[in-house]
């Protein structure tokens, strides 16, 4: 409880000082107003400020209300709304390793390195070594709002944005807030999450802190169990710090996790530190950042009947990343700018450096055009280059519909970890390929949106990729007697290397439909259909499923009730497409009751029905998170 400690004595000593003009000032309420569909303002398509229905592309905005009632506990499952958003595997950041946590859109080849970018505020949160996301390395009060983009922006924002790209945009500064939500729930959980702020004059401050444990579950069925078998747990802290000056600010991250797999000797901790500074004007800003993390993994040989287990010893592999941006907008509707990013894991490197230009036309007050491009160079072992252009059309021929098109390209560079770091995980050695290209994909999509009212929105939107020279795993010998090729490998070893193979088609159709009730209700839902093969021998891809939905329901007035059913279909785990992973159906709820301006109680139900679903089929099958209701209180003071 530390974290929450400091920050207690921080805000009282702060508080205490304001001065008596300002303990007499009017309080600003820190409220969302009232948006219709045609008033929501997107800003990470196109690096500047578009209503919602205006974007070339197919944009998923979460308000502050939205996250705030969410059922879930973590935003990685609130972005699960979003049909094609996922992680590697289908399980939640809390029990999943942070290796599997990389973000796929679209189905767009799921894979442990992301293949979708993760800003916050601009800033990358992709690992430098790994390209895998920490999830909830950010407070959650500490976010305002995301952004969800699908489609590439490397246009925009260089390497792993080629699927698409998901921006957390956190809070701004307000006068004496200072919010708690505070829970407990099953699975032994408990969760700690505070955010203040406050502005004096040209000054301002916030600083936010999560402290979150549970013991989880035990993610084998009953009757296949055995003695190595223990819950998969995780506990997590993190703070985040910002001051601002003016249009100068500069703020601090720091985040520790700790995690049980399944068995006593599968564990992992990491921690994490991100510093960042900056300038924001008018028309131009300039940022810098630098972050540094250290996992420690251990892995196991699990023997069969799960009676036993043989450690794999593991070491800790620390990286560290820096950054810089700056910008520049123009009267003429003209952005540019240039980036470089540097990660470093051992004695190995990786710099990038990109240049953006991107203008927008428009004509007759109808139509936009956007065109633009990027090149980047990145370098490992030599220096390579990338060139990806964007343009897209938008046309508001009518007060009602908007049409919009959009053809792209966008890469991403293999990790250090791709690159350099050979592992083990149980009898399948992985070894690394300093050789490794590019992986590229080049796409076209269209759609409308059609907005008869300003109480409903219906969003129609078709797309076809096709993916480049994906980073595989591929198998290169499997040891065994009659195997004399494998040398003195052990009987039964499978040796496999990261290597840039074949090409992929993915090819879908997106549907979200939202209408607002006069009477204080809402309802959303969405469809994602996404034919995700492997051109070679046309089976589906791993991880995907071609058909995922999403239903939910919502009453705002003298509380708050969100209901939402979230159905996937079936997927494969292999690339053979021999391991089916079955479809499921997930119900969650939560209820908010308002007791005053400051009080507030909720309680929110994930996995309501106990839904058996399956994350992984080898060997045996390991089952996602099973009922999890968890409630508590949310207090908003010196409001």
């Amino acid at each position: 409880m530390l974290y929450a400690v400091i920050l207690s004595a921080t805000l009282a000593a702060t508080f205490d000082q304001t001065d008596v003009e300002e303990k007499n000032a009017p309080q600003e309420e820190e409220q969302e107003p009232t948006l219709t569909y045609q008033e929501v303002v997107v800003v990470t398509a196109a690096k500047t400020e578009q209503r919602l229905i205006d974007t070339g592309s197919l944009v998923t905005a979460f308000t502050p209300s939205q996250l705030q009632r969410s059922p879930a506990i973590v935003i990685d499952e609130q972005l699960r709304r979003v049909p094609g958003f996922s992680l590697f595997r289908r399980s939640s950041s809390l029990y999943s390793h942070p290796t599997t946590q990389g973000t796929s859109l679209r189905g767009i080849g799921p894979s442990g390195a992301s293949r979708s970018l993760v800003l916050w505020n601009g800033i990358p949160l992709n690992d430098p070594f790994g390209n895998w996301i920490y999830w909830n390395r950010l407070p959650a009060l500490s976010n305002a709002r995301v952004e969800v983009v699908r489609g590439a922006a490397s246009p925009l924002y260089g390497s792993s944005a080629l699927a698409g790209t998901i921006q957390l945009i956190p809070r701004p500064p307000t006068k004496k807030t200072l919010d708690a939500r505070l829970q407990v729930g099953n699975l032994e959980t408990y969760d700690v999450d505070v955010f203040a702020s406050h502005r004096l004059s040209d000054w301002s401050f916030i600083v936010s802190g999560r402290i979150f444990d549970t013991k989880g579950y035990i993610p084998i069925r009953e009757e296949e169990q055995g003695a190595i078998d223990i819950t998969a747990n995780t506990k997590f802290q993190t703070l985040l710090g910002r001051l601002e000056y003016r249009d100068f600010h500069v703020g601090v991250n720091v985040y520790s996790e700790k995690k049980s797999n399944g068995t006593p000797a599968q564990q992992n901790t990491s921690h994490l530190y991100l510093v960042e500074t900056g300038y924001d004007a008018d028309t131009w800003s300039l940022n810098f950042y630098g972050q540094g993390q250290e996992m420690v993994s251990q892995y196991s040989r699990i023997f069969p009947g799960r009676n036993r287990e043989f450690p794999i010893a593991g070491s800790p592999f620390p990286s560290t990343g820096f950054g810089s941006s700056f910008t520049m907008r123009t009267d003429l509707d003209i952005q540019w700018g240039v980036d470089w990013r540097r990660s470093s894991w051992e004695d190995n490197r990786q710099n990038f450096l990109g240049a953006f230009v991107q203008r927008s036309f428009t004509f007759d007050e109808h139509w936009d055009l956007l065109l633009g491009g990027r090149f980047d160079l990145w370098e490992n072992q030599s220096t390579q280059g990338s060139f990806n252009p964007r343009t897209s059309l938008t046309f508001r021929g009518f007060d009602t519909v908007t049409f919009r098109g959009s053809a792209y390209r966008g890469f991403r560079a293999p990790s250090l970890n791709e690159l350099y770091r050979p592992f083990r995980v149980g009898n399948i050695i992985t070894v690394a390929n300093a050789n490794l290209a590019e992986e590229y994909i080049i796409g076209v999509e269209g759609g409308v949106d059609i907005h008869p009212t300003r109480f409903f929105l219906l969003r129609l939107n078709a797309f076809h990729n096709s993916l480049q020279n994906p980073v595989s795993n591929v198998t290169l010998c499997t040891s065994s007697i009659d195997a004399p090729e494998c040398g003195s490998l052990a009987p039964g070893t499978i040796r496999r290397q990261r290597q840039n193979l074949g090409s992929a088609t993915i090819s879908g159709l997106e549907v979200e439909a939202s209408y607002a009730f006069a009477n204080e209700w809402s309802f959303r839902s969405s469809y994602l259909l996404s034919d995700s093969r492997n051109d070679d021998s046309s089976l589906m891809l791993p991880q995907v499923s071609k058909h995922q939905g999403s239903v939910g329901m919502g009453y705002d007035g003298s509380f708050q009730f969100t209901a939402e059913l979230r159905l996937v279909g079936n997927a494969f785990d292999d690339d053979l497409n021999q391991r089916e992973l079955p479809r499921y159906a997930l119900f969650d709820l939560s209820l908010r009751v308002p007791v005053s301006p400051k009080f507030a109680v909720y309680v929110s139900i994930e996995n309501l029905f106990n839904e058996e679903y399956v994350v992984r089929t080898e060997p045996i099958d390991r089952l996602g998170t099973p009922r999890f209701a968890h409630g508590g209180i949310e207090l908003r003071l010196f409001r």
